[in-house]
């Protein structure tokens, strides 16, 4: 990790441009933990964008983690998610310094957050819903796929209730429902979750919302993790996919 008194502190950015400051005082214990936390997580994942002070703040986060509690680890990580999956849209250079601290910091948290998952689900459960709900989606950011998660909390935006999506051939809709079925999407099969897995995304995430009784993001699982149908050439694929179509296009 990149120490706090390098330069490099003075070049990156964040959404006050002071996270830096914030991360001193969570470390030093000048701050409450979970006022500290939120305070340096909401300066790198502001409106689920890409900040490169991220790829710095992480792995000293990762290195916090064997003082904190299960209950405050798993609060950490459910902060920490959106500014993770951030990275998806903006992928950082392969064997660049910023990559490699990015790389430090995302091992170091996706350990913590596969302990949680395997030996402390008591903790997870017995958490407040929303913090649940972020840790699910924190979970696709740190071991499955960043852009999914962040598909996730861009849909976050309507209450998991409507996505967008897009055809190759052109046709596109701002406004998919997903509470109910579409004749546009065919739901993907999500097996059940043995309680410990974490190589299948969509049956982790799902598996969690389960066991934390969500009834928000988990009955539209199928769908997002389903087949797109257009409507108007008939051309199949991936519902994320769609997504990512028309995030690009428009």
């Amino acid at each position: 990790m990149v120490d706090l008194n390098a330069p490099v502190w003075r070049e990156v950015h964040s959404a006050g441009n002071d996270v830096d400051k914030w991360l001193r005082r969570l470390l030093a214990g000048e701050e409450e933990f979970r006022e500290g936390m939120e305070i340096v997580a909401e300066d790198i994942s502001h409106q689920l964008s890409w900040y490169n002070a991220t790829a710095y703040v992480l792995p000293h986060l990762a290195a916090l983690c064997g003082k904190l509690s299960p209950a405050d680890r798993m609060f950490l990580i459910a902060q920490m998610g959106p500014a993770v999956a951030a990275e998806a849209e903006y992928p950082l250079e392969e064997g660049t310094e910023i990559w490699r601290e990015f790389q430090e910091g995302l091992t170091g948290l996706r350990s913590v957050t596969s302990d949680l998952i395997q030996n402390h689900m008591d903790v997870l459960e017995a958490a407040s819903e929303e913090e649940q709900r972020m840790f699910a989606l924190a979970a696709v950011a740190f071991l499955g796929d960043r852009k999914h998660a962040h598909a996730l909390w861009y849909l976050s935006g309507s209450c998991w209730e409507e996505g967008p999506g897009a055809c190759a051939c052109g046709w596109n809709d701002e406004c998919i429902p997903l509470t109910e079925e579409q004749e546009c999407l065919e739901p993907a099969e999500i097996a059940p979750w043995d309680g410990r897995s974490l190589t299948d995304e969509a049956v982790l995430i799902s598996g969690l919302l389960s066991r934390f009784g969500d009834e928000m993001i988990q009955p539209i699982l199928p769908l997002v993790y389903g087949e797109g149908v257009c409507p108007e050439c008939g051309e199949r694929e991936s519902y994320w996919a769609w997504h990512d179509r028309f995030l690009q296009d428009f």
